[in-house]
């Protein structure tokens, strides 16, 4: 392959990246809430997410593209990694949102954010890039951390097995965000961060309202509290969440960055348990302590 692989530990990540990277995740922890605030369907939901982003992921472009230093071009293998991200994001903004109707936002989240599996082993078999010991120790950690979490859900719950098929589409969602991820940061070897962020974002819009069409969705939000909820899923969760998470790429190794993509896992439980009442049980919050120990790992490369 002619593109450069992705580095799993850079040489040394600037603290400003590190905070990007840890506040974009925050903000994507919110977004199981928002969809469940609104009163659209699931992929209705995505792609509202990507039209009130437009806005801000337009003005960043247009502020790249102005610098002294002159932006980087969008050539073929860019624009092809680019259009595949956009596709793979919809394909999982649409699985996460589905797998709401069906499961709790905390179980949703859970399984939504064990994506780092796929990324370390996604980035180790296909693109050579072999994780540190480290980082495979984070991943585990994380792992550990999200099963604390969840495990409760599953034990003496009679209605697990009726979540089975939600959760099942959880776990979908964060295959593709993995597969996402991958070529994000495959894209952001040869393109800066906002025209990256614009292309998906573009490409996962139009797959979403497609989607939407077939599936008969309710498109258009039937209240005020519908309408809210879909633009702090544009601006909170997209516009600032995913775009900072696609800034940081330029610093952080994909096997990385993914791992602190479990930190929403822990917001989602929190928010869930102040608005909805979702109350986590000690186990669980053991679980959210992991978590937090594989971000400072991440952080020490």
């Amino acid at each position: 392959m002619s593109a450069p692989a992705i580095p799993v530990r850079p040489a040394s990540p600037a603290l400003a990246m590190f905070v990007a990277l840890f506040a974009g995740a925050t903000f994507i922890g919110f977004s199981g809430i928002f969809v469940r605030l609104s009163d659209v369907g699931p992929a209705a939901a995505g792609f509202w997410r990507m039209l009130f982003a437009m806005p801000v992921l337009v003005s960043w472009t247009a502020f790249e593209r102005r610098k002294p230093r002159g932006a980087a071009p969008l050539g073929s293998g860019a624009l092809g990694a680019t259009a595949l991200a956009g596709l793979l994001f919809g394909i999982d903004v649409a699985l996460f949102n589905a797998s709401l109707g069906f499961t709790t936002i905390a179980n949703a989240s859970l399984l939504g954010n064990l994506a780092p599996v796929g990324v370390v082993l996604g980035g180790w078999l296909i693109l050579g890039d072999k994780p540190t010991r480290r980082i495979l120790g984070a991943l585990m950690l994380a792992i550990a951390g999200a099963l604390l979490l969840v495990l409760p859900k599953f034990t003496g719950n009679p209605a697990a097995s009726s979540n089975l098929f939600g959760d099942s589409l959880a776990f979908g969602a964060a295959m593709s965000y993995a597969a996402y991820i991958l070529a994000v940061g495959r894209a952001r070897g040869r393109a800066d961060a906002g025209l990256v962020s614009l292309i998906s974002s573009l490409v996962c819009a139009v797959f979403c309202l497609v989607a939407a069409l077939v599936l008969h969705e309710q498109i258009i939000p039937m209240s005020l509290q519908g309408w809210l909820a879909v633009i702090g899923l544009g601006l909170v969760s997209h516009a600032l969440g995913q775009g900072l998470i696609t800034l940081s790429l330029g610093s952080y190794g994909a096997s990385a960055a993914s791992l602190v993509m479990v930190w929403p896992a822990l917001v989602s439980v929190l928010a869930a348990w102040a608005i909805f009442g979702e109350q986590p049980t000690p186990v669980q919050a053991f679980g959210g302590v992991a978590i937090l120990a594989a971000v400072l790992m991440v952080r020490r490369g």
